[in-house]
């Protein structure tokens, strides 16, 4: 793989429902103590998004890894994948943890699992994107008060935006009072669009993967959805997903829809 690396750039074609979101507020795993903190979504997407960002998956591999690198999406941590397989991983990872434990606990594991699962079936596919930092780029008041040059211009550079449709215009939440206004936008449910870059990593151990990271660009908030209940951080939910790229990279879950994919075989 080169050493430099190659983004793919990638804008929803229709908004996503925000089925996790710390969009606002940094976090990271608790399971996994190497993680770094980060903002991250997780979007369920119709069948046009999710269709070609299993397209880009498999072209970003190919051209990191060679013309015959992609064999099958199991072999590999994806951003995107189908909802009956991210279903299926969710519950299997949820036998593996409730494995030796109480009948009650283990009861209530399988139930969450089960819940989560049922929320992603509805979509095409889910997106999941991280920040490449763990600050915005310009609207938190840590930019103004507490970064050095070097760390302002690494926010300026790899940092994302936040926005808001508010016909008949678009509002960028560039400074902080619009941000604190219009923060509370960014919930679980709410419908929100977004520009991503998509980039290819090597598995740094022989028994990893090798996959796909996105990296969030912008996101803008287009219209309210139901919200959906509070549970577990995304994080926590998806940590059995994660990439071993050094600079933390979550990968992603997914749904699926009622219909299929035209290549449902694929994801």
């Amino acid at each position: 793989m080169s050493t430099k690396k190659k983004y793919y750039d990638y804008v929803l074609a229709e908004p996503g429902r925000a089925l996790y979101a710390n969009i606002t507020e940094a976090s990271k795993p608790k399971t996994v103590a190497e993680a770094k903190t980060k903002y991250s979504v997780t979007l369920g997407l119709g069948q046009r998004d999710a269709e070609a960002l299993f397209a880009l998956e498999a072209q970003a591999i190919r051209e990191a890894f060679g013309p015959s690198a992609f064999t099958a999406p199991d072999d590999f941590q994806l951003c995107a994948v189908s909802g009956a397989k991210a279903a299926a991983k969710v519950i299997a990872a949820a036998e593996i943890n409730a494995r030796g434990k109480p009948e009650d606990e283990r009861f209530k594991i399988m139930q969450a699992a089960e819940a989560r699962a049922e929320l992603m079936k509805p979509f095409a596919g889910i997106l999941q994107a991280s920040s490449r930092i763990a600050f915005h780029d310009r609207f938190l008041e840590r930019y103004n008060n507490d970064l050095d040059q070097k760390e302002r211009e690494l926010a300026d550079r790899m940092g994302f935006s936040l926005g808001v449709l508010a016909k008949p215009q678009f509002i960028k939440l560039n400074t902080p009072l619009l941000f604190q206004e219009h923060k509370d936008k960014f919930y679980r449910g709410a419908f929100i669009g977004g520009s991503f870059n998509l980039n290819a990593w090597a598995r740094k151990k022989a028994d990893d993967k090798d996959g796909v990271t996105a990296y969030i660009k912008s996101l803008i908030f287009v219209k309210d959805g139901e919200r959906l209940s509070a549970e577990r951080p995304m994080e926590d939910e998806f940590s059995h997903y994660q990439g071993v790229e050094t600079d933390y990279s979550p990968s992603a879950a997914a749904a699926a829809s009622e219909q299929p994919a035209v290549n449902p075989h694929q994801f």
